[in-house]
């Protein structure tokens, strides 16, 4: 089998970049099975930049906003190409604080020069203020709203990339696990763990966690798994996504709420804990006393693909040029999935991309 490119991954990087390849003309093979932990069919689907540390600084600053500001129209033209109807959330996100400590500190952190820039089109709000716009939170000191954020229902989300690239005539999908890439002559030659393969001439690793797997890659990425519980509560109480307590509570179209979540590093083992479970019903409780007597319907793990920095990993390997890295994303897969399929499309295809990619080098670690 012959292609222009190869992708490697069917989770969120994968589809968004094989579709963004396939929509220049570039011939695309999309490689992969699905793993039982995977990172995007377990996300809660936040689009946060405004609470999230990792992006709060320089060139990835104006990344993650980018990402988050183009949400509403790629969802737009997805469904549109699809018929999937994909539930967004543009209400705001709520960050907040249990007590008048961490009030203060949410506050000071938020006039600070990182996160500045992040939120400063957003508002405080007292603790009255939370009550008026949220009844069923616990009583809080306070916190911000953060007008701009929002949720995506990744599972919709999914569904409608896995049918744009299973319909797009420049797609070929290969359920099929890559082993090894072959890079000595200077174009890509993939085998799969069922002994087929494919040439071309550019390979996009864009695996999550299962990336660093891959034999034969030059300078494999420094991903590691870190598991993330969550559960599913069948109650919807709130509007708004709210962030705090060391979790976060995200109110669903169906009626459901998604609470999570964990933070382990136990490998690649996708299995909830009981100990796990009851951390993330201690954040439902503490930020929504309602929850506390809902039925929890399902519970999951998801394995966070984490790069040492919290950073993704995007762009070309400092040996072998052909390959493109497209991983690592960590907490925010889901928020810069769109961006990161078209920036790694335009490197792939020759084109400058316009955003400043530097804190993503691969060569960095």
């Amino acid at each position: 089998m012959v292609a222009d490119a190869a992708v490697i991954g069917t989770g969120i990087i994968g589809l968004t970049t094989a579709i963004a390849l396939a929509d220049r003309g570039v011939q695309v093979t999309l490689l992969g099975r699905a793993h039982r932990g995977e990172a995007s069919s377990a996300a809660g689907g936040m689009l946060a930049p405004s609470v999230e540390a990792e992006v709060a600084r320089g060139p990835a600053n104006v990344f993650a906003r980018a990402a988050r500001d183009g949400y509403p129209a790629y969802v737009e033209a997805l469904s549109a190409r699809t018929g999937v109807d994909i539930p967004l959330n543009r209400l705001g996100i709520l960050e907040v604080a249990a007590t008048d400590a961490e009030a203060t500190t949410l506050r000071k952190r938020a006039a600070l020069g990182d996160f500045k820039s992040l939120v400063s089109t957003s508002v405080w709000l007292d603790a009255r203020a939370l009550a008026d716009l949220e009844p069923a939170l616990a009583p809080l000191a306070g916190g911000f709203l953060h007008p701009e954020d929002g949720a995506v229902d990744p599972l919709r989300l999914l569904d409608a990339l896995r049918i744009a690239a299973a319909q797009h005539h420049k797609v070929t999908v290969v359920t099929e696990d890559v082993c090894y890439a072959d890079v000595s002559n200077g174009r890509c030659m993939i085998r799969t763990d069922s002994e087929n393969r494919v040439e071309t001439d550019h390979l996009v690793v864009a695996a999550g966690a299962w990336a660093p797997l891959i034999e034969g890659i030059p300078h494999p990425p420094p991903v590691t798994p870190v598991r993330g519980q969550m559960l599913g509560i069948q109650a919807a109480p709130l509007r708004h996504v709210v962030f705090g307590a060391g979790g976060y509570v995200i109110p669903k179209t169906d009626g459901m709420t998604t609470v999570g979540s964990t933070t382990e590093a136990v490998g690649f083992d996708p299995e909830t804990t009981e100990a796990g479970l009851a951390h993330v019903r201690r954040i439902a409780e503490t930020l929504v006393p309602e929850l506390a007597q809902a039925e929890a319907s399902a519970a999951w793990a998801g394995l966070r693909p984490l790069s040492p920095d919290m950073l993704p990993i995007i762009g070309r390997d400092r040996d072998a040029p052909q390959i493109v890295y497209a991983c690592g994303h960590s907490r925010n897969g889901i928020l810069l999935g769109p961006l990161t399929g078209e920036v790694v499309a335009d490197l792939v295809s020759g084109r400058e991309p316009q955003y400043d990619l530097s804190q993503f080098r691969p060569d960095r670690f």
